[in-house]
């Protein structure tokens, strides 16, 4: 009789385990805050407000290029430019739509990673980039612009917000409206 339990209670323990392996994602989202949303409402609380989106262009945008050469801790502007790459939280590096984004090259020099501005030289990049956030307090916020509207690497946007500028001379924009081009 023992030999006759001893599957079954083999195969009910592991009945009962398989739901825990299978809902990984469902465990650890109760254990968790971070992880993916649950229900729609988290779905929402953990997106781009809609205020922050402009239907059209923003007016009166200058090049990034043009903005770094004069900009001044503390000024309000409207920066085009192209979204190189996201951060993990409301971030996302802009970078002056006159450089080459690496897209057009031939077969044999293109990098795997165009949006990385790999054909461009590293110092002039680094001139002609600047970090845009958009921030909760005094942090960035914790939801992702990725795929907000579209938006995606290499997409042409313009931004409105505060420039910051640090001792070191690297350049933030506190942003307070964003539009596709």
């Amino acid at each position: 009789m023992q030999n006759q339990l001893l599957p079954l209670g083999t195969l009910s323990f592991l009945f009962l385990a398989l739901p825990l392996v299978g809902c990984g994602d469902a465990t650890e989202g109760a254990a968790k805050p971070s992880s993916t949303p649950a229900s729609s409402e988290a779905a929402t609380a953990n997106s781009m407000p809609s205020a922050l989106w402009a239907d059209a262009p923003l007016a009166e945008a200058r090049d990034v290029k043009d903005v770094r050469d004069t900009a001044a801790d503390g000024q309000a502007v409207v920066l085009r430019g192209t979204l190189q790459d996201f951060g993990d939280l409301a971030t996302f590096r802009l970078v002056e739509d006159s450089l080459d984004d690496c897209t057009e090259m031939s077969e044999e020099d293109h990098c795997p990673t165009p949006w990385d501005y790999c054909c461009e030289d590293p110092e002039k990049l680094r001139k002609y980039t600047v970090n845009v956030e958009f921030l909760d307090g005094e942090f960035p916020a914790a939801w992702s612009l990725r795929g907000e509207r579209g938006l995606d690497r290499l997409s042409e946007v313009t931004v409105a917000g505060k420039l910051r500028l640090d001792e070191a001379g690297n350049l933030r924009l506190e942003a307070d409206r964003i539009a596709m081009q």
